[in-house]
C-alpha cells in the first residue's frame, strides 16, 4: 500500500446529490451492495418508515412551525386578555400575575414565530450555514424574557402577602381560570404533536413553558376557590409566588435549551453512538477501513455531523468519492436533517 500522501483527500458532501451530475461507471460498480445487503432505497428504517418519510419536507417543515408561532402567539394574546379583565374585576392578584405571564407569553411567541420564518430562510452569501441559530437565539432570549415576569409576579405576590385584599366575582374569576387551562392544554397538545414533526427548538421552547402554565392555572384556580370559601385572602398571595415560582423554573430551562445550542454543544450521546454504529458496521463489512474525528454540533434544528473516513491509498478517487457517499448515505439514513461533511483519508500506519 502505497504511503500517507502530503494532503489528505476531503470530500465535501451536501446532504442532497446534484441531479445534474452523471455517475462515474467506476463510482456505480463501487456502490453496488455485498451479497445479502438490501439497496439503501429498500432498506427498512429501524423506526419502521423510510427516512424521508418519518417528517415532512423543509418547506413543509417551515410553514408548519410558522403557523404553529401564530397561534401560540393569538391564543396567548385572547388568555392575557381574558385573565386580566377577571382579576381586575375580581381584584385577584394571582389571576393578574396569570394574566401578565400569558402577556409575556404573547411576546415570546411572536417574538418565536418572527425568528422561525427568518430561521428557515436559505443559506446565503453572509450565512452559507443557513440561519438555524437565529431560533436558538429566541429561544434563550424567551427565556429571559420570561424571567422577567417571574421577577415581577415573585414580588407582587409577596406585597399581596404583606397586604391582602378581599376578592369579588368568584364566577368571573373561577370561570376564567378553568377555561385558561382548558385552551392551555389543548394548545400543549398541538405545540407537542408539531414540535415532534419539525423538530424546531422554537416550538418546543414555546410548548415547555405553556405545558408549566397548565399547572400554574390549575393552582391559581383551586387556590381563587378555597379564598371564596374561607374568606382568608392571604391565599392569593401565596398563589401569586407560587406561579413565580413556576414562571422562573420554566425560564431557567428555556434558558438552558438556547444557551446549549448556541455554544455549538455536541449532539445527544445517543444520537452519536447510533452514528457511531452505523460507521462500524460499515468497517465490519469492509466497505471503509476506519474512521476518526467524529464531530457533531446543534444549531436549532439542524444537525451538523463532520466524520473522518479511511481508505486504501492507492484506491481510485471516483471509487473513493462513491464510498464517501455511502458513508454520508448512512448517517442521513440515522438523521435525515443533518448536515454530513465527509472527509477522505489514506489508511493510516499508525493510530491517531
Amino acid at each position: 500500500m502505497s504511503g500517507p500522501r502530503p494532503a489528505a483527500r476531503a470530500a465535501r458532501l451536501g446532504a442532497r446529490p446534484d441531479p445534474a451530475a452523471r455517475p462515474d461507471p467506476a463510482a456505480r460498480l463501487d456502490a453496488r451492495p455485498g451479497p445479502g445487503v438490501a439497496p439503501a432505497a429498500d432498506r427498512p428504517d429501524p423506526g419502521g418508515a423510510p427516512a424521508a418519510e418519518r417528517r415532512p419536507d423543509p418547506a413543509a417543515r417551515a410553514r408548519a412551525a410558522l403557523r404553529a408561532g401564530r397561534i401560540a402567539a393569538l391564543t396567548a394574546g385572547c388568555l392575557a386578555l381574558g385573565k386580566l379583565v377577571a382579576g381586575q374585576l375580581g381584584q385577584s392578584m394571582a389571576v393578574t400575575a396569570s394574566a401578565v405571564d400569558s402577556l409575556m407569553d404573547l411576546f415570546a411567541s411572536s417574538a418565536n414565530a418572527l425568528a422561525i420564518q427568518m430561521a428557515h430562510a436559505a443559506p446565503d452569501r453572509s450565512h452559507p450555514f443557513g440561519h438555524a441559530k437565529i431560533e436558538t437565539l429566541a429561544t434563550a432570549g424567551q427565556g429571559l424574557l420570561i424571567g422577567g415576569s417571574g421577577v415581577y409576579l415573585l414580588i407582587e405576590g409577596i406585597r399581596r402577602l404583606l397586604s391582602p385584599e378581599p376578592l369579588r366575582l368568584a364566577t368571573v374569576t373561577l370561570g376564567a381560570m378553568a377555561a385558561a387551562a382548558l385552551v392551555t392544554a389543548a394548545l400543549v397538545a398541538y405545540l407537542g404533536r408539531v414540535a415532534a414533526r419539525t423538530g424546531s427548538s422554537a416550538i418546543q421552547a414555546d410548548a415547555a413553558h405553556y405545558r408549566t402554565d397548565i399547572a400554574a392555572n390549575l393552582a391559581v384556580l383551586a387556590g381563587v376557590a378555597l379564598t371564596y370559601a374561607t374568606g382568608f385572602s392571604r391565599i392569593d398571595g401565596v398563589l401569586s409566588v407560587a406561579v413565580a415560582v413556576y414562571v422562573l423554573t420554566s425560564a431557567g430551562t428555556l434558558l438552558r435549551l438556547g444557551v446549549r445550542d448556541l455554544i455549538d454543544t455536541s449532539a445527544p450521546e445517543e444520537r452519536v453512538v447510533a452514528i457511531e454504529a452505523a460507521l462500524e458496521a460499515m468497517r465490519a463489512r469492509g466497505e471503509i477501513l476506519g474512521h476518526h474525528a467524529l464531530r457533531t454540533r446543534i444549531a436549532g434544528r439542524t444537525l451538523f455531523v463532520e466524520v473522518h473516513i479511511e481508505l486504501a491509498g492507492d484506491l481510485p478517487l471516483a471509487r473513493a468519492h462513491a464510498t464517501g457517499d455511502r458513508v454520508r448515505d448512512a448517517i442521513l439514513a440515522i438523521e435525515p436533517d443533518a448536515q454530513v461533511l465527509v472527509h477522505i483519508d489514506p489508511e493510516r500506519d499508525e493510530p491517531a
